[in-house]
């Protein structure tokens, strides 16, 4: 090894439209979209799922000899395949059939019964990486993503040395260079973004000698973390520089309330300027109501900035998909004694504690005859998954729940039909969702944490000149069913344009990669 080529690769466990599991998946497929539109060199490293990877949404070109791991005694035979997925981003794939031909990215429930064997599974991500590079040569950054992909910056260093390269030339990442450059013993630049520092990848200390790590990582300056392995520690840790994925977020992690006990680590990397918040974007081009070929019926509006007279089209757009998505799943229309039909609340989470919506299933539950319909699509804790099916089961006319899997043509036709978008989560480290529906033009009723706090503009803040939703301090029944009640004055209001603009806010606001895709190209150069 020794020979650098100008790339960043990304890795991690999931990559949108291929495999998602979560946000971690739309980041990991949009951002290096972004980056290759602004000129720049990348590569996405995930795992071979052969069982879940639809194959129309990849090519694979090329296959390299196997690399082999010893993971304690047991020696792991793994491949390395290239290609493209749809879009035409670069990809390496890790190809392992004991780890990763699996029916799900983590585990059941959408990862909330995770793999026994996660702490291998990434393991073996982290070292087909590295076996990657000799074969591909050596990328001149390493971007990895979460608890998944925090053994990366371990088994870079491991291989290639603790000194990072150094390379001058503003345009050393573009794709309009061949350039390569011999730097024998130098390693690559460690980028580490948390998506949620929730989890963690935590295991018991002993595993550590099976996972082919050098033992010095073993310690508190890398993976352990009061007497278990901590992948994400280890992430943090080893890496150059850390970012997050709001700039709210990357504050409150630095709070005990937030910090999940690594509060501390991250304080001290926020006081050394290695932590830094950016916000995430979406794929403006994947996610466009005009365009979109998951929905029933597409906005008939050519100009991309809207005002109060294009809500009749709105209105339109949001009944005729209502309409079309209650045919599919068999629910009725139900309307108010006027006629007017209840708004729709829309759901797409995963339905884990910290998501709130067990307390939105509470307020539902407690509220004397609700005036909504809902959608629900999900996975996650068990308890959560069945409240959930109960509500629809006692008010069939008015919930709808499909629990268990995610279903990304269902998604889409959920932002279109839905008048209200929830996300009533305790703690949003940013939130990708929330994004979408605006652009969907929905209303937004969210906690207010993280990057909810940062793209949800409160109906309730006088200062708030264009609002788009509102934002609940108190994240349980009473105060989720306070904003939805609220909301819901305004959409029988015989004032309607108060209705009207709070969609055409929402649909204006434009949350795409650009801004941010800049910002983590002056991360890159700044490593460099």
């Amino acid at each position: 090894m020794g020979q650098f080529n100008n790339e960043i690769w990304f890795v991690g466990a999931e990559m949108a439209p291929l495999v998602k599991a979560g946000g971690l998946g739309d980041v990991m497929g949009s951002l290096p979209k972004a980056l290759l539109k602004a000129g720049m060199n990348v590569r996405v490293v995930i795992p071979y799922y052969k069982n879940i990877i639809p194959k129309d949404l990849m090519e694979v070109e090329k296959s390299y000899p196997a690399g082999t791991v010893n993971f304690g005694e047991i020696p792991f035979e793994f491949g390395v395949k290239t290609g493209f997925a749809s879009g035409g981003i670069p990809l390496v794939l890790i190809e392992q059939g004991h780890f990763f031909n699996r029916e799900e990215v983590y585990g059941a429930h959408g990862g909330a019964e995770g793999y026994k064997d996660n702490l291998w599974r990434f393991a073996m991500l982290a070292h087909g990486t590295a076996y990657a590079m000799k074969i591909l040569g050596i990328p001149l950054v390493v971007h990895a993503h979460d608890w998944s992909g925090g053994f990366v910056p371990a088994v870079v260093r491991q291989t290639l040395g603790d000194k990072r390269v150094h390379v001058e030339g503003a345009g050393v990442l573009s794709t309009k260079l061949s350039k390569h450059i011999n730097a024998k013993g130098l390693r690559p630049a460690l980028v580490f973004t948390i998506h949620n520092l929730r989890y963690q990848g935590v295991y018991g200390i002993d595993d550590f000698y099976d996972i082919g790590l050098d033992f010095k990582y073993n310690s508190s300056f890398a993976y352990e973390h009061f007497g278990t392995i901590n992948s994400l520690k280890g992430g943090i840790k080893l890496s150059d520089v850390l970012t997050t994925v709001s700039p709210t977020y990357a504050s409150e992690i630095t709070t005990h309330s937030f910090g999940f006990g690594l509060d501390g680590e991250l304080k001290n990397l926020k006081d050394e300027g290695r932590l830094k918040g950016i916000l995430n974007g979406i794929d403006l081009d994947y996610w466009n109501p005009k365009t979109d070929n998951f929905i029933y019926y597409n906005l008939n509006l050519k100009k991309n900035r809207y005002n109060l007279e294009s809500y009749k089209e709105w209105k339109n757009f949001k009944l005729k998909n209502k309409r079309a998505l209650f045919s599919e799943i068999s629910m009725p229309v139900k309307t108010d004694k006027n006629g007017v039909p209840f708004p729709l609340i829309g759901i797409v989470s995963r339905l884990a504690e910290e998501k709130g919506i067990n307390e939105l299933l509470d307020a539902l539950f407690n509220w004397n005859d609700f005036p909504f319909q809902v959608v629900i699509l999900g996975s996650g804790e068990d308890y959560i998954e069945r409240k959930a099916g109960r509500l629809s089961e006692v008010c069939k006319d008015k919930v709808y729940a499909r629990i268990g899997k995610y279903d990304e043509a269902l998604s889409h036709k959920i932002y279109a039909a839905s008048d209200i978008f929830v996300m009533p989560s305790k703690f949003e480290p940013c939130g990708l969702s929330q994004m979408i529906a605006m652009r969907y033009g929905c209303v937004i009723a969210a906690g207010d944490t993280g990057g909810l706090h940062d793209t949800v503009s409160d109906i309730s803040d006088d200062n708030i000149e264009e609002p788009t939703g509102i934002l609940i301090k108190y994240v349980d029944a009473a105060g989720i069913s306070w904003a939805l009640d609220k909301l819901y004055g305004f959409y029988i209001s015989d004032d309607i344009g108060k209705w009207c603009s709070l969609i055409v806010n929402s649909a204006n606001r434009c949350f795409g990669w650009d801004d941010s895709a800049k910002v983590y190209e002056d991360v890159y150069y700044s490593l460099l």
